[in-house]
């Protein structure tokens, strides 16, 4: 979650990475911009509308005033298939369309990352990975980690993807791309390399 969506798409843009225009999430309350790699992105969400936000089941907008409601700003999103094992652990949100599996903790633990899954048929996954999005990309060539501080790690199904290093600590996020230095694009976000 970041408090200026402008401002942070202005600090990613001028270390040399291109964002989408991203979209609006009707119902949500919420807008978005996305740093695409070629087999993940980085979603940089604002609460645009915090009426729509406090109605929406997903309160996104506890998330968006992080500091002071003690939810995390984090969340993480993955594609697939929800192992039925699982399934007592989320429940479906489907107000945008696409079936989404979204963690108990949203509601239950809120100082948790917020976990959710797209769910998505083997096909479709297989074609969303080999298209690239965004040709301009710049020099990164795809999420290697990711570095996540909080007070508590988030609840994640097995996945195949990046691996997420959580350790105790106030809320900060480190997203690693490559070798190179770590440019600050909000007060909690930062992307290497």
């Amino acid at each position: 979650m970041v408090d200026d969506l402008d401002e942070a798409a202005r600090h990613v843009e001028r270390q040399g990475s291109v964002l989408d225009a991203g979209s609006v999430h009707r119902g949500q309350g919420t807008r978005n911009r996305r740093l695409i790699w070629p087999e993940q992105y980085l979603e940089l969400l604002w609460v645009a509308d915090p009426v729509e936000a406090r109605a929406s089941r997903l309160r996104l907008d506890r998330r968006g005033d992080w500091s002071s409601s003690g939810a995390s700003p984090f969340g993480f999103g993955l594609r697939g298939r929800l192992p039925d094992g699982r399934r007592d652990d989320f429940w479906l949100y489907e107000d945008l369309g696409p079936r989404i599996w979204v963690h108990r903790d949203n509601e239950q633990a809120p100082e948790r990352p917020l976990v959710f899954i797209l769910e998505l048929a083997e096909k479709e996954l297989e074609r969303r990975g080999a298209r690239s999005l965004n040709p301009a990309r710049g020099r990164e060539g795809g999420l290697r980690e990711v570095r996540l501080t909080g007070p508590s790690p988030p609840s994640l199904p097995p996945y195949a993807g990046p691996p997420i290093v959580s350790v105790s600590g106030e809320p900060r996020l480190e997203v690693v791309v490559g070798q190179g230095p770590a440019r600050e694009i909000t007060q909690i976000l930062t992307i290497r390399g």
